[in-house]
């Protein structure tokens, strides 16, 4: 039943997947206060939403199936502390826009253009949440996967990085603000995860974990052995898994908002490790498991 259902991708899908990320969010103020910031937090959400979808559609990063927005939608519900308006929650929707342009580059169209973007979205993300600045691996992953290393694709991205840095410097420099700019690179390398060893977090930790591992292995064999633009992709969402788990460790102090970064690549992993299984009794019984866990997670 709900094999068939998300296994195709129409409009009535992002409807019902999007009630249910609102059964997420309304569950979530039994432990936190309605305010006039819910409804901004909820834009905010519409727009990641509305960005994501637009990654995976365009690049086909999964087949064409609702089910990596519905687990992104499930991994909110596991984790309903990533609903609050941070710097995280900005830094976020920035780095979507940036993964836009990574993504896109297996198509050599306006290659230049993508990476100036994309050094340029990167800059705006540091600024934001300095951390960020880890997921230009992932930027040169790409262009080394889709395109090839010039002197102009190597450079273009770190020149539009730097005007949005050297901006920030100056307008810090004119106003007398110079500590702030210096706070950018005053980073941090002590990796408390005491929070994520708590119940709340422990569990789906192990649970997501153990599946996203299982689908990668699944997945990896059959992925790799074509050579063509989706085994480049599947590389490079591994990459960028990999990124987004270095840069969550690095963010002190955690709050569990942090762990946001992690939701593209986890969903497009646990999504195209679903789409293996023809039987689907097996694919109704895994989404009914990571529905009901997260919703009695919320309790715990």
């Amino acid at each position: 039943m709900l094999a068939n259902f998300f296994g195709k991708s129409k409009p009535v899908n992002f409807l019902v997947i999007f009630t249910l990320f609102l059964v997420y969010f309304f569950l979530h103020f039994f432990y936190t206060e309605i305010s006039f910031n819910s409804i901004k937090e909820l834009f905010y959400f519409v727009v990641i939403f509305a960005v994501f979808n637009f990654i995976l559609a365009k690049n086909q990063l999964t087949f064409d199936n609702s089910y990596a927005f519905l687990f992104f939608v499930i991994l909110i519900g596991f984790f309903p502390t990533v609903i609050k308006i941070n710097y995280t929650l900005y830094a976020t929707i920035t780095i979507l826009l940036f993964l836009r342009k990574v993504y896109s580059l297996q198509s050599s169209k306006n290659t230049l253009h993508k990476l100036f973007d994309g050094g340029l979205w990167l800059g705006i993300s540091f600024l934001i949440e300095p951390y960020t600045a880890v997921f230009a691996i992932l930027l040169y992953a790409s262009t080394y996967l889709h395109q090839r290393f010039t002197y102009q694709t190597l450079l273009t991205p770190l020149i539009s990085f730097g005007s949005v840095i050297f901006l920030f410097f100056t307008y810090c420099f004119w106003y007398e603000k110079t500590a702030d700019f210096y706070l950018l690179f005053n980073w941090s390398y002590l990796y408390n995860i005491d929070l994520y060893l708590s119940t709340k977090y422990l569990f789906p930790n192990i649970i997501i974990g153990i599946f996203v591992i299982l689908a990668f292995m699944l997945k990896s064999p059959k992925a790799l052995a074509v050579l063509n633009t989706f085994r480049k992709n599947w590389i490079l969402t591994f990459i960028h898994l990999t990124t987004s788990i270095i840069v969550v460790l690095l963010i002190n102090p955690k709050n569990g908002s942090e762990l946001l970064f992690l939701f593209f690549p986890t969903a497009v992993i646990l999504a195209n490790g679903l789409e293996l299984f023809q039987k689907k009794w097996f694919v109704d019984v895994l989404l009914l498991l990571f529905l009901i866990s997260s919703i009695l997670i919320i309790f715990i």
